[in-house]
């Protein structure tokens, strides 16, 4: 996953010059932050000499542009945990890079929430304090892709609740 310094410069202007105010709903800081905590099936990538399945347990944190996250896969006995840090836009796309006890992973993720989508696309603010459980249910996809060892290379599916 490498940036280009053009990429970085238009992101990074992005960040710092104000929306325009037909966007401010959309993109309020109100709306945008949560916290989803997942957990689901893990699945190696590579068919031959891969670690095979296994379950994760995730949390992950997500501010306008900025993300956060901390990972735990079992693959049959086998564990990996992880910190990740990286850019997106919400949950709906995050690129991530890591580091855990596998070394570098550069991570793809993706929390799907249709209460969140419809509220980004609107502009609606809900107090996410006063969310009732069909609210927060969120799915989640991701990608991982280690650099020291590729048998770790897998792509996981699972539910959790947004916070």
């Amino acid at each position: 996953m490498h940036v280009k310094g053009t990429a970085l410069a238009a992101l990074l202007l992005s960040l710092l010059l104000p929306a325009p105010a037909a966007l401010a709903g959309p993109l309020d800081p109100k709306i945008i932050p949560a916290l989803v905590l997942s957990a689901g099936r893990v699945d190696s990538s590579r068919d031959v000499d891969g670690k095979g399945t296994g379950f994760f347990l995730d949390g992950n944190y997500t501010r306008t542009f900025l993300n956060v996250g901390a990972g735990h896969k079992d693959f049959d006995g086998e564990t990996v945990d992880n910190v990740y840090a990286g850019i997106g836009i919400s949950k709906l796309i995050q690129l991530q890079v890591g580091f855990g006890t596998e070394g570098r992973v550069q991570r793809w993720r993706h929390d799907f929430n249709l209460t969140s989508i419809y509220d980004f696309v609107t502009g609606t603010q809900r107090n996410r304090y006063n969310m009732n459980l069909g609210n927060r249910i969120t799915f989640t996809f991701a990608a991982e892709k280690y650099g020291r060892d590729e048998r770790f290379n897998n792509v996981h599916i699972g539910f959790g609740l947004q916070y």
